[in-house]
């Protein structure tokens, strides 16, 4: 059923999927295993991929394409390719346009690379499948419709440098309840977040029992307010249970350990926010006292 929805929504928003180019501009094609990619050059000598011919389930994008470095996916080049689950995009892209991979109805997970500056609107909208998103640290903005009708998207974690939260973003990412929404973001615009379509046909309304992570005073609290949703965060809550206790503070001293050895963290934003309960930016043995102090005093009321 979630197919059938975001194929119709997928066909209703973009009924011509067709790629048109300038009369001056040339088309070339690379063919790579199974896989043709259509490119063009821009004026940096650069290849911008138009489009690909694949029915692959799994497709890496090349670094290069006829000996131009790849810096950009362009607008709907990846449209409707209702096979592919999997899709690897190199260091080196900065920019992915417009409806880049709208469509992709079999979608499972995409990692943004780090040198990617600049997502398009509705850049994965009706991605069903998309369960799982890793976003950088170079974007600003997670433009209009990005991820609208992903009603599988689950873990998706918003970066500090992200401002702003166009349009729809997230309209109808019912798993994503709980996001974690940083006091960086300053605009979020309407129906971003916690809001779908009413299955009798009443219009937009707001899903149920849908909550957000966010400071108060911030964007993510005035959107709450606006959209009758509920906005909390709990210092000291890393396992998000509602409760501040010792459970949390093992969780902390397990992640300073790991830290301190070396290891990467497991901790996610909305954790390391938590953790930090002495807001000096570290996941720490302090941090972990303090939890333990409040979660005394909690116990005395």
């Amino acid at each position: 059923m979630k197919k059938i929805i975001a194929l119709v929504t997928a066909l209703l928003m973009f009924p011509q999927p067709f790629r048109t180019y300038a009369e001056n501009e040339e088309v070339f094609s690379e063919t790579i295993g199974n896989s043709t990619f259509y490119y063009t050059v821009n004026s940096n000598r650069n290849a911008v991929i138009t489009d690909c011919l694949s029915y692959e389930e799994k497709i890496t994008v090349p670094s290069s394409l006829g000996g131009y470095f790849v810096t950009s996916i362009g607008e709907k080049a990846f449209f409707g390719k209702i096979m592919l689950n999997s899709v690897t995009l190199p260091e080196g892209i900065t920019y992915i346009g417009d409806n880049a991979f709208s469509g992709c109805l079999s979608l499972e997970s995409i990692k943004i690379p780090e040198t990617v500056t600049y997502l398009g609107n509705g850049c994965f909208t009706s991605c069903p499948e998309l369960e799982s998103v890793i976003l950088n640290n170079s974007i600003s903005s997670i433009p209009d419709n990005c991820f609208n009708a992903c009603t599988s998207l689950k873990n998706i974690d918003i970066p500090d440098s992200v401002t702003v939260i166009g349009t729809e973003a997230f309209f109808g990412c019912s798993d994503i309840s709980g996001i974690f929404i940083p006091p960086n973001v300053q605009i979020i615009g309407e129906n971003a977040l916690g809001m779908h379509y009413d299955i009798r046909g009443n219009g937009i309304e707001k899903i149920n029992n849908f909550r957000i992570k966010g400071l108060a005073e911030t964007a993510a609290e005035n959107y709450a307010e606006s959209n009758n949703i509920e906005c909390y965060i709990l210092m000291g809550d890393v396992n998000e249970d509602d409760f501040v206790d010792a459970v949390d503070a093992s969780f902390v001293l397990a992640e300073y350990a790991g830290l301190s050895t070396g290891q990467s963290g497991t901790f996610d934003r909305y954790m390391k926010f938590a953790g930090d309960y002495d807001g000096n930016g570290l996941i720490d043995a302090v941090d972990a006292s303090m939890i333990l102090s409040e979660y005394a005093r909690l116990q005395t009321q």
